[in-house]
């Protein structure tokens, strides 16, 4: 007999997080703000892996959290031992910056051997798997940087063509994002986290610098079955909804207008751009929670011209 069903109830999670993006974007400083909240909502302490030759100490004076460097060959089971350290010595949150060096162990393992591609992957994707289960499985939580396929686009600036460089993908195995309770792109310039993937739907909708509140909120949402999720900005996705009800006519004619203004605009500056223009009116991206028909208008005004140009 296969079991009986039985209803479910949300057990704790130990919340597990992917920041990526390009050199330069914040993904160790972004990393340690979220493990700073979580840590201190949680009552425990942050500990940290470091493969970047030190470099999470650069920001020692501003947070406090213990580390382990680690150094070549970074190989996977150097990386196990390291996460089952932080737990044996009773951390409760952990950063790995970056996985980025594990995948490239690995592919260069492989590269080296000789004979078959295709069967020598079975010697070495093991490996691999086992130190992704340790993150995933361990009881403790964990905020991961990952590099990103640095590449160079050109973009118009005050009329100028300048290279811009964006992440491309992530220097480890492919859909390796899937793995994580959230994951982030954070863009290089503006610093600005945008989640591709948010099972706590905390992030959902939103394009803002990630702090040490947002660690906080990934806490309560881990440990409380009743945790009422945010509300989501509806300003800039791709099929917005309709306009909820308001109490006065020319203003949800305002927002409906808004609607259709902000998404062609998004289209030419993207989405994080649309909702810096957006917060300069109001207190979030959330354009539709905005309830003086003035505030509402000047935002349209400013929008229709990023829209037309």
């Amino acid at each position: 007999m296969a079991g009986k069903f039985s209803k479910a109830v949300r057990e704790k999670i130990w919340v597990k997080v992917l920041l990526a993006g390009p050199s330069g974007s914040g993904k160790t400083y972004s990393a340690l703000r979220l493990a700073t909240g979580y840590a201190r909502k949680a009552g425990t302490k942050v500990a940290a892996i470091d493969t970047e030759n030190g470099r999470i100490r650069y920001y020692a004076n501003e947070f406090e959290f213990e580390d382990m460097q680690l150094t070549a060959p970074y190989t996977p089971e150097k990386y196990i031992e390291a996460i089952q350290a932080a737990v044996s010595e009773g951390f409760g949150v952990l950063i790995i910056d970056s996985i980025t060096h594990e995948w490239d162990y690995c592919l260069d393992v492989h590269n080296k051997m000789p004979g078959n591609s295709y069967t020598n992957w079975a010697k070495v994707t093991p490996r691999h798997d086992a130190f992704m289960e340790e993150v995933l499985q361990s009881k403790i939580a964990i905020f991961n940087t990952v590099r990103g396929k640095d590449e160079y686009t050109m973009e118009e600036k005050n009329g100028k063509q300048v290279p811009k460089k964006v992440g491309l993908g992530y220097k480890q195995r492919n859909d390796v994002e899937y793995n994580y309770t959230v994951t982030f792109n954070i863009d290089q310039q503006s610093h600005i986290a945008d989640a591709t993937k948010d099972n706590t739907h905390i992030f959902e909708g939103r394009y803002e610098v990630l702090t040490e509140r947002d660690g906080e909120a990934l806490y309560d949402w881990a440990n409380s079955s009743k945790v009422e999720p945010k509300p989501i900005p509806r300003g800039i996705e791709e099929d917005p909804l309709p306009p909820e009800p308001s109490s006065t006519g020319e203003l949800d004619v305002t927002i409906a207008q808004i609607d259709v203004v902000a998404k062609a605009a998004g289209e030419k500056l993207g989405k994080p751009a649309i909702a810096t223009i957006i917060k300069k009116y109001h207190t979030s991206a959330n354009y539709k929670s905005i309830k003086d028909t003035d505030v509402a208008q000047s935002l349209l005004k400013e929008l229709k011209e990023y829209a037309n140009e």
